[in-house]
């Protein structure tokens, strides 16, 4: 979700790099996380591939250091980072993505539980994307909004046989780049800027923009 944040130029929105940006965070370790204010979250890091494998299935592998002890330093401030925006007195959005072909399956009560214990006062709405059921959803409350969007360029009709690795795949290589694609991340972003209550026509699309090289 931050490619699209960073793709269509949100950045005053979402200034600076949180633990869960550029990587990938198994919910249930995202809200583990949360709740125990990152404990163990440096702990058993190994680098292979160029990429940081962290505890529990969560891997970065959008950093510019190859140097652990440097990542460490790095993960710290973006903790940091987490905490002091956490506490202060704005409404904070989060943004999942969650590829699942069972919209039924995502509990939020583990995020929501974990952000009232960890902070009672906080504001917040949680957004959650998922692009691999077959049909339109969306589910919202106050605090929450659950849609989904089927990533589908080529028109399946029959979905007897879907293979996810390649939709998952397809999804990378097209999204911000095909007419398909492009289209698709805007509708996205028509939901996303429906809750900041912000017109989606504010923000351009930056096709240009390496997301490797700007995430900081």
């Amino acid at each position: 979700m931050r490619s699209l944040v960073d793709r269509y130029n949100i950045r005053e929105r979402f200034k600076v790099r949180m633990p869960f940006d550029g990587s990938v965070h198994p919910y249930e370790e995202m809200s583990r996380l949360i709740e125990t204010d990152f404990v163990d979250y440096d702990n058993n890091i190994v680098f292979n591939s160029n990429i940081f494998f962290g505890s529990n299935g969560t891997l970065f592998n959008h950093e510019k250091t190859t140097d652990i002890d440097n990542f460490k330093i790095q993960l710290h401030k973006r903790v940091e980072q987490f905490r002091k925006i956490l506490n202060d007195d704005n409404k904070i959005l989060f943004l999942i993505h969650n590829k699942n072909k069972n919209v039924d399956d995502f509990n939020f009560n583990l995020i929501e539980n974990a952000l009232k214990n960890k902070y009672p006062n906080l504001k917040y709405h949680i957004f959650v994307f998922n692009n691999y059921h077959e049909e339109f959803y969306i589910n919202k409350t106050e605090n929450t909004t659950y849609l989904n969007i089927f990533w589908n360029p080529n028109n399946i009709t029959n979905f007897n046989n879907l293979n996810y690795d390649d939709i998952n795949n397809d999804f990378i290589g097209q999204m911000y780049v095909t007419p398909y694609g492009i289209e698709f991340s805007l509708n996205v972003l028509k939901y996303i800027c429906n809750i900041l209550n912000e017109d989606y026509n504010n923000f351009i699309l930056d096709k240009n923009y390496d997301f490797n090289n700007n995430l900081k």
